[in-house]
């Protein structure tokens, strides 16, 4: 198989979605009004303290985990280059 037909395993895609899925919901645990917020936002129209509460502790846990999202996809691909390099040298 060519090089540039080549699959990545399916480590390189599940350890970024597991870190990202981690960082939001470790968010929304530590940060007031926690998992409420997203029930609030989707399906309700929260008003006064309680929704700023809620867009402050969604924005917090969507930046973070896309953070996460990116750093760990980063680094999984770089392990990744290294290990077929390593494979490949053999």
């Amino acid at each position: 198989m060519a090089d540039d037909q080549r699959v990545s395993p399916a480590w390189t895609w599940l350890v970024p979605l597991a870190g990202a899925t981690a960082a939001f919901g470790g968010v929304l645990l530590v940060t007031p009004p926690g998992w409420s917020a997203l029930s609030d936002v989707l399906f309700g129209l929260p008003r006064g303290p309680n929704a700023e509460a809620a867009a402050y502790a969604l924005g917090a846990a969507g930046s973070l985990g896309l953070v996460v999202l990116l750093g760990l996809a980063g680094l999984c691909w770089l392990l990744d280059g290294v290990l077929r390099q390593v494979v490949m040298r053999r």
